[in-house]
């Protein structure tokens, strides 16, 4: 499978950290905070987390604390297709490629339900076949855009598509919750929205740099199950995210390019680009610990987390996106993503 394009889209308003401390302050949620946890609240969104700004589905940064079940599900029911589709144009438009020339399109998402799922609104917008594969992928978190290319991957080998879109889009916005958990308030401090998409195609192309997929890496700990998910409280997704996700997503990523490695014959020092998920500044600390890599090696997370927040499963995407744009070296790239279940997803990429 080669990957002809990557692009992404995100809400037209910014906040910076310091807008949303200020707008939380001054919300009723803040003042049924205990002492600690607002002391945290001011430490996080003020402090070197990594993240200056987040773009989000709000009019105003005030709306974010209007969490309701109604609402939030409101605020992903407007927001996610329309993401969606926004970054599957701009994928379409950068491969040189128009809608009619998909024969399947794949979406993932965490951050919210509807039924018919997004592939629906895609097809109404992108004036698709209506016979066209359309498949609905939930449950991956934030690791979701490679099992996504995995799914790419498997109908272009079967020979039942020859050009595939897949789509990762979350809006963080519409699954905030708010409680005295350290975690359910880290959580609210690190996401924005966004959607990002990549065109795969049976073949090289002909106008545009060949990114050939050599293998992939997927790996499930269910043992960890509760220290990175979902669960639904009062209506709503509450995130549950523990302090020990960096160490477990370094050790697991780690763990996935080795046994990739290995299987390919060749060695790390063969790998030219990184292309990392940033669950958070934390995380991309231990990644560069745990792979042995220099600061400048994840300059491309970082700087993407610094814009934009933990975009959850569009934000790997983005990073190839970014690096396709820098045109960087040729030679074998790593694509990896982690999330919930716990899994783990790596991608060996090949770029001419």
């Amino acid at each position: 499978m080669f990957i002809w394009s990557a692009a992404h889209a995100v809400p037209p308003n910014s906040y910076t950290q310091t807008e949303c401390l200020e707008s939380f302050v001054k919300s009723s949620q803040y003042g049924q905070l205990n002492p600690t946890s607002q002391i945290l609240l001011r430490r996080i969104l003020r402090g070197d987390n990594g993240i200056t700004t987040r773009s989000l589905a709000l009019d105003s940064v005030q709306e974010a604390f209007n969490l309701t079940p109604d609402i939030l599900q409101l605020r992903f029911q407007t927001h996610a297709p329309a993401l969606a589709s926004q970054a599957a144009r701009n994928a379409l438009i950068k491969a040189d490629l128009v809608s009619q020339d998909l024969d399947a399109v794949i979406i993932s998402t965490c951050t919210g339900y509807l039924c018919p799922g997004l592939t629906s609104y895609l097809s109404e917008s992108l004036g698709l076949d209506p016979s066209m594969i359309l498949l609905d992928l939930v449950g991956h978190g934030c690791g979701a855009a490679i099992p996504n290319l995995r799914n790419a991957h498997a109908l272009i080998h079967s020979g039942q598509a020859s050009k595939v879109l897949s789509i990762c889009v979350e809006v963080c916005s519409a699954a905030f919750y708010l409680d005295d958990d350290p975690g359910v308030l880290i959580s609210a401090c690190l996401f924005g929205d966004a959607a990002a998409a990549a065109v795969c195609s049976s073949r090289p192309s002909v106008a545009h740099r060949p990114i050939q997929t050599i293998a992939m890496q997927s790996t499930m700990r269910p043992e960890h199950r509760d220290l990175l998910r979902f669960e639904h409280k009062m209506g709503m997704l509450r995130n549950i995210l523990s302090p020990d996700t960096p160490r477990l997503a370094a050790e697991s990523a780690y763990a996935d390019l080795v046994m990739v490695l290995e299987k390919e014959g060749i060695s790390q020092e063969s790998i030219q680009t990184w292309i990392a998920h940033a669950g958070g500044k934390r995380v991309l600390d231990a990644l560069t610990e745990k792979f042995k890599l220099q600061h400048a090696d994840l300059e491309v997370s970082r700087k993407l987390l610094e814009k934009y927040g933990n975009t959850s499963s569009p934000f790997v995407l983005m990073a190839l996106e970014e690096q396709i744009k820098r045109d960087a070296p040729g030679g074998y790239w790593w694509m990896n993503s982690f999330g919930a279940g716990f899994s783990s997803h790596g991608i060996l990429l090949k770029a001419e």
